[in-house]
């Protein structure tokens, strides 16, 4: 089971899944571990709430509705700053990203290739967790070979 893993510092995961339940799970067990999350997300905010005990976790939805707590995806800067500065706030952060399609369908492959190349620089130097959950059904092959190629571990 992938919330199994022991996660290491400054290291990459990318977990293939249908659905983000997995990567949530490593997340949740994370925060018993003591780190401190931040989760962006395309599924509403109280219905991972419910799901899952994520604590005072920050969650970004990832949608075009403008409301507060809302990013639109199109926005990466905006988001890469968000992330910068909570990397930058924690001893032991880790981000959690459920919704890597839908940042590509709303920018372009490389464009959130290159997002996903800076977060992971970021996480490495700031000794802290990145975990992205994709489809394995949402990207042509080798563009998802691309992404697994810049995680340290794919589960």
């Amino acid at each position: 089971m992938p919330q199994d893993i022991k996660l290491e510092r400054s290291f990459t995961y990318l977990v293939k899944e249908k659905w983000s339940d997995r990567s949530f799970k490593i997340l949740v067990k994370a925060l018993k571990e003591g780190y401190k999350g931040f989760c962006i997300t395309r599924s509403y905010p109280s219905h991972i709430k419910a799901k899952f005990d994520l604590g005072d976790t920050k969650i970004i939805w990832l949608s075009n509705m403008r409301m507060e707590g809302n990013l639109s995806p199109k926005d990466l800067e905006e988001l890469a700053v968000m992330l910068d500065k909570f990397m930058s706030s924690v001893e032991k952060g880790i981000i959690h990203i459920d919704g890597i399609e839908y940042l590509i369908t709303s920018n372009d492959f490389p464009t959130m290739l290159k997002f996903v190349q800076g977060l992971k620089d970021e996480v490495t130097l700031k000794n802290g967790v990145l975990v992205m959950s994709i489809s394995p059904y949402a990207l042509e092959p080798q563009k998802l070979k691309l992404l697994e190629e810049e995680a340290d571990v794919v589960v």
